[in-house]
């Protein structure tokens, strides 16, 4: 008969705590009664399927949208490119510009204000009423914009006014910029002479 082998320490030692961890209440070893979460609803797509056919009718709305502006400027395109559309803009362009010209008793109660503010020593402003109210007068008769504070280059730019309105209000404009950012004041003889650049204008033989 087989001699049957004792343990030995470090088995006994493992059996030992074996028994330990089995007589600890707080593992748990068995799971199949642990409490499973219930599984998230089923998503409730209905909603979607309502507005389905709307989504649908808003695509092909918004088709249609693109299609006809495409078709739009394609047929502008096409229209301005046209031979008879192509004269009309030239003989537009061609257009000889309307001469500016205040009315006689415009320009004399304008003279008298600015000759009033020269005979006090105020020259910069009399040729500032010359410039601001010819400019007040241009905007009431014509379509165009033409600000207070623009330079002399920027009226001589304007392709609304004639040759020889640009050339009269660039000028008195150029005086009016020495006045104010030039650090001196306007003296008589250039009043004066704006005065005349007005005058001549207004009561030209062009009249």
């Amino acid at each position: 008969m087989a001699d049957t082998a004792a343990p030995s320490g470090q088995e006994q030692s493992f059996a030992e705590a074996h028994r330990a961890v089995l007589a600890d209440h707080s593992l748990q070893f068995r799971f199949e009664d642990v409490a499973r979460p219930d599984p998230p609803p089923p998503q409730n797509w209905a909603w979607l399927e309502a507005i389905a056919p709307y989504l649908q009718a808003i695509f092909w709305i918004g088709v249609a949208a693109l299609t006809a502006l495409g078709l739009y400027m394609i047929v502008r395109e096409i229209i301005a490119r046209l031979p008879a559309r192509a004269k009309i803009k030239a003989a537009e362009q061609a257009a000889p510009v309307v001469e500016f010209r205040p009315t006689q008793a415009r320009a004399r109660a304008l003279l008298e204000e600015a000759d009033r503010l020269a005979r006090e020593g105020r020259y910069a402003e009399a040729a500032r009423v010359l410039l601001h109210r010819s400019i007040e007068d241009m905007q009431r008769n014509f379509p165009i914009r033409i600000a207070p504070s623009m330079t002399s280059r920027e009226i001589a730019a304007l392709d609304r006014l004639s040759a020889t309105a640009r050339a009269v209000f660039s000028k008195i404009a150029l005086a009016v910029e020495l006045s104010l950012f030039g650090g001196r004041d306007l003296d008589a003889s250039q009043y004066q002479e704006c005065r005349a650049l007005y005058e001549s204008f207004a009561f030209g033989s062009g009249r």
